[in-house]
């Protein structure tokens, strides 16, 4: 159970005392142009997500970090277009990744994930929060800390944005990401992530621009 401290302070708190306060992301903008002209947008301007993960201002820091890295080298004010848009092309793939991440803590981990189920040994057995996704959370404990550290060194290692796609991550996220997935299976419907026929709906993680992922990426070719 909670402390006593907590449950005093809540006893304390007057009902017209709470607020709320929405929380909004969008999908990654695949098909929307970040930049016209000589004009780029960053941070949330372009790539708003979930807070879940802190990397809102971080991924704005990465934007300006790039975009000062394409700019430093121009000699003539023509060649300020053309490098904003090798800056939206490096940074495309990895901020809507980050986008996806910050969903999936928002809407699995958070309102997925249960207290583990446990078995007590006091005055008899006594089996507490056996629910289907206290159980389920239970088996997930051994894993969530291997994708956390992939995500970890994801988040904290790409930041130069050298290669449009990190492989190891990539591989990782699959591999892990997907066992939580199948495991979670269950209780991933009600978070909106698992789609018809039981298949993962990437649409409730990324959108539906975000599913352009899918069919490739306009204005690649000059990067990879």
């Amino acid at each position: 159970g909670w402390s006593k401290d907590i449950h005093h302070i809540l006893k304390a708190t007057k009902e017209n005392e709470i607020e709320q306060r929405d929380l909004y992301d969008r999908p990654p903008s695949v098909i929307k142009p970040w930049t016209d002209g000589n004009v780029a947008l960053l941070g949330d301007a372009v790539h708003a997500m979930m807070p879940n993960l802190g990397q809102g201002g971080c991924q704005a820091i990465e934007d300006a970090f790039v975009i000062v890295e394409e700019l430093e080298g121009i000699t003539s004010k023509k060649e300020i277009a053309e490098k904003l848009k090798r800056y939206r092309n490096r940074r495309l793939i990895r901020s809507a990744a980050v986008q996806g991440l910050s969903r999936f803590a928002s809407d699995i981990i958070i309102r997925g994930f249960d207290t583990p189920a446990k078995i007590v040994l006091k005055d008899g057995i006594q089996f507490e929060n056996f629910n289907y996704a206290g159980i389920v959370t239970k088996m997930l404990q051994p894993i969530l800390p291997l994708f956390f550290i992939i995500q970890f060194n994801f988040l904290y290692e790409g930041w130069r944005n050298k290669t449009a796609i990190d492989l190891v991550a990539t591989i990782g996220f699959l591999t892990v990401g997907g066992l939580i997935l199948f495991l979670g299976a269950g209780f991933l419907g009600e978070a909106g992530v698992v789609g018809a026929g039981g298949a993962v709906g990437l649409e409730a993680l990324f959108g539906t621009e975000g599913l352009g992922f899918l069919s490739g990426f306009e204005g690649f070719s000059g990067f990879l």
